[in-house]
């Protein structure tokens, strides 16, 4: 039998796993029906393929793909591979590929065995079935492959007729997964029938059912066994996930109660089976073999599943950052600075600047309800709207009842956002709308501070809710701080919150700063007092000096995010 290849494959994180190159054309790419699936929207779609020749050679062709395949760092069309050649997909800092080849030796085992399963001695036999559910276990190369031979090995163990596999759904209810005839041929799910009596029996006592058929009187061994029409055995083991002993500092050790994974069910109509003591305890044995590897390529699809997660989060954070501004106004009567620190991948925080005739800027900071990808969906979909409808420069009270409209009509009931809008002109006049959002402070040069409240509603909570439009005059030296309640609301170990008191004495002690030295002084502080406690609320700060001097002036961008040096500014 032929060696066995398969690929090494380390993620940019720096985990890695093995996929065995179970075919010819193996194809590799970012689409999901690629032999792998390697999720980096820089790789293409069809990346690459490998193919095994007659020899059992392998080569490794470049499927025309945009950034190129190499092998050994030396770019490619097609090349032949060798055991540890480095593949990689384009770009340096995604996918590596190690390629391997597994001396055949449990291969040349199981044919020897296989050879020697002839003989008198039935032991060799299940020792051979063993030995290939293990091999085919420990390449896992897909779960129902999995399945399929756990199934088909047990038809062989017990000479019985059809095997059933249930196993346990996420929720923990049993359910029929696979059913296989002797002859290697799978059975419709829903058409087969079984002692349900039986199972629920192995479910309840978490041990083996072996029902027979007495040869002479034809009733069952146990007369609490139910069978179904003309089955004449049945034999039922449970699939258990291990006991794992479990402890705490200072306590005693327990042990935790093992897991019911499923139940492999056999039956025969010919005759009862025979299934001696060495058969029900290899079959025992296989059932703890199968749980562990079912459990373990349970948790592979998981991390599968959660690989391609994190990149739908990453492609969704990048759209997220794409849609804030890349360059903050330039102008002679105001500097500004803004940034945003989601507290998970994607956030329900925005901030942005609508340029308005006659040089004056619309200022947004909206916070959607809740976190994550939904929050970060809405914030998207609140930005595009309110952005467009902005833009034509309506008056603030009509351009709050049309986003608010648009979202009560469009969103779930229990998504909403608070949103402060203000437009600024040269001379100083800010007229605003406050939506829920936490009242923002202007800081008079002076070191005084004022709050900006607002009684309106949030965006999307009530269909023709009123807006109330208010205004105020900046002078030169004034600061405005708009922030999320990320800032207040940011709590310490001590579950202590950050609060406007603590935020008024930080600013009113920053009269004189460019506002990129207030933004970056406003988050350390927040930080600082944070401590080793996670972030609990996206944080979204936008900062605007009045009156700017010429000595104040520095480069006018969006800030960085918080895994980089807050005191500098990035561009999105």
């Amino acid at each position: 039998m032929a060696a066995t290849a398969y690929l090494i494959v380390r993620d940019p994180t720096g985990n890695e796993r093995e996929v065995e190159i179970s075919g010819s054309p193996f194809t590799l790419g970012r689409q999901g029906d690629n032999d792998l699936v390697l999720l980096d929207n820089r790789i293409s779609r069809r990346h690459a393929r490998i193919l095994r020749s007659d020899n059992n050679s392998y080569v490794i062709e470049d499927a025309q793909s945009r950034h190129g395949t190499f092998v050994n760092g030396e770019r490619i069309i097609t090349a032949p591979l060798r055991p540890g050649d480095e593949i990689s997909l384009g770009v340096s800092d995604a996918y590596r590929l190690t390629f391997v080849v597994q001396p055949a030796a449990l291969p040349n085992l199981l044919e020897e065995i296989g050879r020697a399963a002839s003989s008198p001695a039935p032991q060799l036999h299940h020792l051979s079935l063993l030995l290939q559910v293990a091999q085919a276990l420990h390449r896992a190369p897909a779960l129902e492959e999995v399945l399929t031979t756990v199934v088909d090995s047990a038809l062989q163990l017990a000479d019985a007729e059809r095997a059933l596999l249930f196993l346990t759904d996420d929720s923990g209810q049993l359910r029929l997964r696979l059913a296989r005839h002797r002859q290697g041929v799978s059975l419709a799910i829903d058409q087969v029938d079984y002692s349900q009596a039986v199972v629920e029996r192995v479910v309840r006592f978490r041990h083996e059912e072996l029902v027979l058929e007495d040869e002479l009187t034809g009733r069952p061994a146990q007369e609490t066994g139910i069978m179904p029409a003309k089955v004449r055995g049945v034999v039922a083991v449970p699939l258990l996930k291990l006991p794992v002993t479990e402890a705490s500092s200072g306590e005693t050790a327990r042990q935790a109660a093992p897991q019911l994974l499923g139940v492999l069910y056999l039956d025969t109509k010919i005759h009862p089976s025979s299934v001696t003591g060495l058969d029900r305890e290899v079959l025992q044995t296989l059932a703890v073999e199968s749980a562990t590897i079912v459990e373990n390529a349970r948790l592979l699809r998981r991390a599968r599943e959660q690989e391609r997660t994190q990149h739908e989060l990453a492609l969704a954070r990048s759209i997220q950052q794409r849609l804030l501004p890349r360059q903050l106004p330039e102008t002679d009567y105001f500097d500004m600075h803004a940034l945003t620190m989601p507290s998970q991948a994607v956030g329900g925080d925005y901030y942005d600047v609508i340029p308005l005739p006659g040089k004056r800027y619309g200022l947004t900071v909206a916070d959607v309800s809740g976190k994550g990808l939904g929050a970060a969906m809405m914030s998207m979909t609140l930005q595009g709207a309110f952005t467009a409808v902005a833009a034509a420069d309506p008056h603030l009270e009509d351009l709050f009842g049309r986003v608010n409209e648009f979202l009560c009509e469009r969103t779930p009931p229990e998504m909403y956002a608070t949103l402060f809008y203000g437009v600024l002109d040269p001379a100083g006049e800010f007229q605003y709308v406050n939506a829920g959002h936490p009242a923002p402070l202007v800081v008079r040069a002076s070191g005084e501070a004022t709050l900006l409240e607002s009684s309106s509603f949030p965006l999307g909570l009530f269909p023709r809710a009123p807006f109330h439009v208010d205004s105020i005059r900046l002078t030169a030296g004034d600061q405005l701080v708009i922030f999320s309640d990320g800032v207040t609301e940011a709590e310490n170990t001590a579950r202590e919150f950050f609060g406007e008191t603590r935020l008024k004495q930080l600013l009113a002690n920053c009269a004189g700063s460019t506002a990129q030295q207030v933004c970056s002084r406003l988050v350390a502080a927040v930080q600082d007092f944070a401590g080793l406690a996670p972030q609990a609320d996206d944080l979204t700060v936008t900062v605007v000096r009045f009156g700017v001097q010429e000595s104040h002036r520095t480069p006018v961008t969006a800030g960085r995010h918080r895994s980089e040096p807050s005191e500098q500014a990035y561009r999105l």
